[in-house]
């Protein structure tokens, strides 16, 4: 049997528990609280002309959870700079307690119009466009886009309960609610004060009435929304915007090597501009047939009363030739072909790829171990001759670039190769290295690179170029496989790599350029070693003759000889040879040996030091890190060359004693002494005399041994062969990480020699010198993992938009007809600091500055003004006269924004009206 159910237990509902209402009020409350939204946290200095458009902006949001998709609450914040004098003199002067922040920022006639060009990277809120507001509060719905409000009954939810939470908190910034779609930019908000309230309202027409397209009708309007009546007149700001003609001019694509890859045969509208370099770099350059720049004048009224000026649809006083106050804004957008080479060329940082996953193995011409080697290869192999000197008159250079694998026919790539190696391919070179530029344009305490057009350099640009426009990863490997053949090649004819600095391996440039310069190195170590052996084996063979005609000549001949001494048995013949000095270089000045002071001190001849590059002095520091210090490992490859150097000192001085070394080899260490008498003496330093020292150690292993029949300490063939597998079993990205470096700054250097062509080297010199510092600290990273290009190269894609924008502001200016270069580049660094706009002149309303620009402008809007119209901006304003607070009664001020484009209307009130009763 069914239970009965009792109606009056089961459908209670309990009124006590807190609505959605409140709980979300609540929420607020405590949002509110923490940012500080009373008036004690709203003091602050007047705005001063246009801050409010170039300041930063601090936005802070919080998340409420709020019917089924949640409200995000964000505070929007202009981050002034605070200067305390002039807010105590402010909050001295100021006698009205109702004024908030808000009232001061919507009577404020400084930030009325915003630039008619949004910054991306600085992008400015619609409200703070609309009223002038430093500070307010946002809701919106999460995900707005898609979840908007779109009834009444929502936006009187969250208003009401903004205006609820306002009073209880004391809050005087003002809170906007967002509703309909977040595109129409569409708010509604309120504003409290001590006895003050102002209501924010947005509504849009599509197609107004024609007397609110104009200032008459808007007044009209405006007097009727004022609440309260004024005694004085609204002052009115006005500012209209009118757009030319679309400027483009045409800067072809310029691909080095490009066969057939140029843009000349583009059709493009507008004027051709041909890119002119000085010094060669092979990377692209020019812009892309949609780059263009837009371009604005902004005519303004700053304030009027409004019985001064008349505006309505039969005659208007606010027309350009009028204006006080006229600006230029060039909106540009601009794509060059150079960064996006650039950008191309980042992608290859991910590519984790062999080389010979491209190409195939055995690219490189030689066989691996594990290889089986045909014999039959021999006889179709290419033979070299057997030249050791510094010319490069090579036999044909066929075989470098015959079985590649990849995009580029053998024609191409032997020309790439000719600019990389132009004394190799005298027939095709047209860009020879440059001996003088090794020594005087590069500064390697900056920027860890290469010399400028040095083979480092040369390689990394056409890398990167072949990346972009012959074949992307499969053209890169195929050049950079035909460049090692090309290395190797030099190797085998011991030919020093060409376009290299002099010297050892300089850790202050890239680690690339140290590798050539270790092969170079090793190939003149090669060719000395060699010519020595030669003059060696020529000397012996001559003695030989010597020797062989004075046997000739002595043979029949016999002399009587003497009975050796039974007690010498020949002991003092081997002690005479092994007192025979070897491998002397030159006397030490007068210093004679403290044994011996009858002898001479000599200098050895010594083995040169052994270079070095960069990975491998980390390596060996890494190696003796793990050992430690007390390790007899450690001390063996510290004291490699100490002991060879001792070695060959003992064999030039044999009767000498470690004293005798230290003279030479280390003389800071051979102190004076003065004695108690006032002799001076000499003796070795406290660091030589130590109980276990190194020195004394070392010395007394150390045999007397000339170099002749030392052990090498460095090996000239294994350290190339080094070099050469080092570069042929590199990955796509550690390619990358070796010539990224190297193309920045030739890209850097390219744009510099394009802007000294164009006379304009001293507009962007802080841009480039910027540019150089970012890449310096990029470059001496002392991470493993280079740190990211991002930033780096935006701002070097904003430097060449900044020179097309200022090619077209040149065409703009009537350049050179109308105007000098000197007068254009005077205004364009106004575009540059005035974010993209600078001011016209009215040579007739003002007697000061230039009317050029004023005078080429204006007769471009006469014919065709209405057309070129693009928007009129109506601000009026109405504030409350401040002795009326004597009678406990405050006008509030009074705003409305209007803003017409073609027949549709947009009309912005603020509204404040009094909420204390009289």
């Amino acid at each position: 049997m069914a239970e009965e159910i009792d109606d009056n237990d089961f459908y209670r509902e309990n009124f006590s528990a807190d609505s959605d209402w409140e709980v979300f009020n609540a929420q607020l409350g405590e949002i509110l609280q923490k940012w500080d939204v009373t008036a004690n946290g709203d003091v602050g200095r007047s705005l001063k002309p246009d801050e409010l458009f170039r300041c930063k902006w601090k936005v802070d949001s919080e998340t409420l959870d709020m019917l089924s998709n949640g409200i995000e609450v964000e505070h929007y914040r202009a981050q002034l700079d605070v200067e305390e004098e002039d807010i105590k003199e402010e909050i001295k002067g100021n006698s009205c307690l109702q004024r908030t922040q808000c009232h001061l920022d919507l009577m404020g006639s400084g930030n009325s119009f915003g630039p008619p060009i949004r910054s991306s990277c600085n992008e400015l809120h619609t409200l703070a466009r609309i009223y002038g507001l430093r500070r307010f509060i946002v809701l919106h719905p999460v995900k707005a886009s898609v979840n908007y409000m779109k009834s009444t009954a929502e936006f009187n939810f969250f208003l009401s309960a903004a205006a609820v939470v306002a009073a209880e908190v004391g809050s005087v910034v003002p809170i906007f609610v967002q509703i309909y779609d977040p595109k129409w930019n569409f708010f509604t908000g309120v504003s409290l004060a001590p006895a003050l309230r102002t209501n924010f309202r947005l509504i849009g027409l599509e197609k107004a009435p024609p007397e609110c397209r104009y200032l008459m009708g808007l007044l009209t309007l405006f007097r009727e929304k004022v609440p309260a009546s004024y005694p004085q007149s609204a002052m009115v700001s006005v500012c209209t915007t009118y757009a030319l003609d679309t400027m483009r001019i045409r800067m072809p694509m310029y691909v080095p090597f490009d066969h057939g890859l140029n843009s000349e045969d583009i059709v493009v509208a507008g004027e051709v501009l041909h890119v002119d370099v000085q010094q060669f770099y092979a990377l692209p350059h020019g812009y892309t047939p949609e780059s263009c720049t837009e371009i604005y004048l902004v005519y303004t009224w700053p304030e009027l009363s409004e019985h001064v000026a008349f505006d309505s649809e039969q005659r208007t006083d606010f027309i350009p030739s009028k204006a006080p106050l006229g600006k230029v804004y060039l909106s540009v957008e601009a794509s060059s072909y150079l960064s996006c080479c650039l950008r191309d060329y980042q992608a290859v940082a991910s590519v984790p790829r062999s080389l010979e996953s491209y190409v195939g193995r055995n690219f490189s011409g030689t066989s691996s171990g594990a290889e089986v080697i045909n014999p039959l290869d021999k006889l179709t192999e290419h033979k070299l001759t057997k030249r050791r000197d510094r010319n490069y008159e090579l036999p044909s250079q066929a075989g470098l670039t015959k079985r590649l694998p990849g995009p580029m026919t053998e024609s191409e790539l032997s020309e790439l190769l000719a600019y990389m190696f132009p004394d190799m391919h005298p027939e095709m070179a047209l860009f020879p290295y440059l001996k003088q530029s090794f020594k005087t344009k590069f500064d390697p305490m900056r920027i860890k690179s290469a010399v400028p057009d040095s083979l480092v350099c040369r390689l990394s640009c056409v890398l990167a170029t072949c990346h972009a426009h012959s074949g992307s990863l499969e053209g890169m490997a195929q050049l950079w496989a035909a460049f090692t053949r090309q290395l190797r090649l030099l190797w085998d004819n011991s030919l020093a790599v060409p376009g290299i600095a002099p010297g050892f391996p300089d850790t202050r440039t890239c680690l690339l350029h140290q590798k050539l310069q270790m092969l170079n190195v090793c190939v003149e170590r090669r060719v000395q070693r060699e010519a020595n052996s030669k003059r060696k084996q020529h000397q012996e063979q001559a003695q030989a003759q010597v020797i062989s005609e004075d046997e000739e000549e002595d043979e029949g001949e016999f002399f009587d000889c003497n009975e050796p001494n039974s007690a010498g048995s020949g002991s003092p013949i081997k002690a005479v040879l092994s007192l025979k000095p070897e491998g002397r270089s030159r006397r030490l000045g007068d210093e004679r040996l403290l044994d011996e002071p009858e002898e001479y001190l000599y200098i050895p001849e010594t083995q040169e030091p052994v270079p070095k590059t960069e990975d491998q002095l980390q390596d060996d520091a890494e190696v003796m890190l793990k050992l430690g210090p007390g390790s007899g490992l450690t001390t063996q490859m510290m004291c490699t060359s100490l002991l060879s150097d001792m070695e060959a000192f003992k064999a030039a001085n044999p009767r000498s004693q470690m004293e005798d070394f230290i003279r030479w080899y280390s003389p800071k260490d051979w102190e004076e002494v003065k004695g108690e008498t006032g002799e001076i003496t000499h003796q070795l330093s406290v660091r030589m005399t130590t109980e276990g020292n190194t020195w004394l150690t070392v010395w007394q292993q150390a045999h007397p041994v000339p170099i002749a029949r030392q052990k090498r300490l460095f090996d000239d063939t294994n350290e190339a062969l080094k070099v050469l597998h080092y570069l042929e079993n590199r990955k796509m990205h550690e390619i990358y990480h070796l010539t990224i470096v190297p193309v920045l700054h030739s890209s850097i250097l390219k744009l510099i020699d394009i802007f000294s062509n164009a006379k304009v080297d001293d507009l962007f010199s802080p841009q480039i010198e910027q540019l150089l510092t970012d890449l310096c600290r990029l470059s001496r990273s002392q991470s493993d993992d280079l740190p990211p290009i991002g930033p780096l190269l935006d701002d070097l894609a904003e430097l060449e938009r900044r020179f097309y924008q200022f090619k077209c502001f040149e065409r703009l200016s009537g350049y050179p007809k109308k105007s000098s270069l000197e007068q254009v580049k005077l205004q364009f660094l106004e575009i540059l600091r005035n974010e993209n706009c600078c001011t016209i002149i009215n040579r007739r309303l003002t007697a000061a500055g230039d009317g050029a620009l004023y005078d080429i402008l204006i007769p471009k809007l006469e014919h065709d003004m209405t057309e070129r119209l693009i928007s009129k901006d109506y601000i009026i304003r109405l504030d409350g006269d401040s002795k009326s607070t004597e009678k406990g009664l405050y006008l509030g001020p009074q705003f409305m924004r209007a803003i017409v484009t073609g027949e549709k209307l947009r009309l912005c009130g603020a509204f404040t009206e009094s909420t204390a009763f009289v």
